[in-house]
């Protein structure tokens, strides 16, 4: 009865299958735990709240009596106004706020004006004044809905400031840019599915001080929309034909794992041992009959020879085949000539 051969594979082909299996296994084994763990768990995002800034304005400037330009109650924007000649300014500023929820709404609001003296040197601008004064105090309201209207109307006299700034430049002999600008501050506070919501809008009013013509400028009839999302987690789907997959891939991966740790690696030395074997066993297989029981001779009967085509020369020269007979145990190959008493034998080994 023949011995059982044990698995032998290359040794470039272990590595490469045992690299390849702990690899599967690895990433089969993450993907399980993160399809049946908190993991899957998504964060997401919805728009809770929307509210649009809206501002515009108005103004009248007057005139003093003077026998060059007649008082015009139609406002061109294409109009400069002689600065000698202005008495005072009428600005109306609105604001509205829109948003798309009932709340409670508290806001506050503030008109602030700004002189600011720019000096120019080698083309480069140096800001000389800038000075802040407080054209109405901060007004606190609460309502509960989800429309603000705010509309204050200012009457500007900026006479004097216009009068210092040519003493200022007739004194000094320096030639400046100066501008007043005027800013409603308007602050919104509230609060959507517990997320406080602060709103901040400071839109703006500029009007030329210390030239010749004065020309009032500004972002007239603006909108800004804002949108406000809130994050929230959302429980994924378990994918039930992924987590089976991923089982099966462990499954395999161990099988082919476990293989691999108990294949040993077959050698160059015994590839070029069977190389050899099957050479003869293919030039002599006329000659060669396979015995499949090891021979048992008497060591003072035996002779040994060194290489295969002496066993050859005596097979030729008596006529006798050559008896072959493989020790799967030794990975040996017997080959044998027996003449009388004697056995002439080569033994191929591994």
């Amino acid at each position: 009865m023949r011995t059982k051969q044990k698995n032998r594979i290359r040794k470039s082909t272990k590595y490469i299958g045992t690299i390849i299996s702990i690899v599967l296994l690895v990433t089969s084994f993450i993907s399980l735990m993160k399809n049946v763990s908190n993991e899957n768990i998504k964060i997401k995002t919805k728009e809770i709240y929307n509210y649009t800034n809206k501002f515009n304005y108005d103004y009248h400037v007057n005139l003093s009596d003077n026998p060059y330009i007649k008082q015009d109650d139609k406002r061109d924007e294409s109009i400069v106004y002689v600065t000698d000649l202005i008495d005072t300014t009428d600005v109306t500023l609105n604001y509205e706020y829109v948003a798309d929820k009932e709340s409670s709404l508290t806001y506050t609001y503030s008109i602030i004006g700004k002189l600011q003296v720019v000096y120019t040197r080698d083309g480069e601008e140096q800001k000389i004044i800038d000075e802040e004064e407080t054209i109405l105090e901060e007004q606190t309201k609460e309502i509960s809905g989800n429309t603000i209207n705010i509309t204050e109307t200012l009457n500007l006299d900026l006479k004097d400031k216009n009068n210092l700034l040519k003493e200022f430049e007739q004194e000094l002999g320096m030639s400046i840019s100066a501008k007043y600008t005027v800013i409603l501050k308007v602050k919104v506070q509230t609060d959507i599915e517990e997320n406080p919501i602060e709103v901040s809008y400071e839109p703006t009013i500029q009007i030329d001080l210390g030239e010749k013509t004065t020309k009032i400028t500004g972002e007239n009839n603006k909108e800004d929309k804002q949108f406000i999302s809130d994050e929230y987690q959302v429980n994924g789907k378990r994918n039930i034909g992924i987590i089976v997959l991923d089982v099966i891939f462990m499954i395999v991966s161990i099988g082919i794992l476990r293989y691999m740790m108990k294949t040993k690696v077959a050698n160059r030395v015994k590839n070029e041992f069977r190389q050899e074997l099957n050479r003869i066993l293919k030039i002599c297989q006329d000659k060669i009959v396979q015995i499949s029981s090891k021979p048992h001779d008497l060591p003072e009967n035996v002779v040994y020879v060194k290489d295969f085509g002496e066993i050859f020369k005596v097979s030729e020269e008596l006529f006798k085949p050559i008896l072959y007979y493989f020790d799967n145990e030794k990975q040996e190959a017997w080959f044998s000539v027996m003449t009388g008493g004697t056995t002439y034998r080569y033994i191929l080994k591994g």
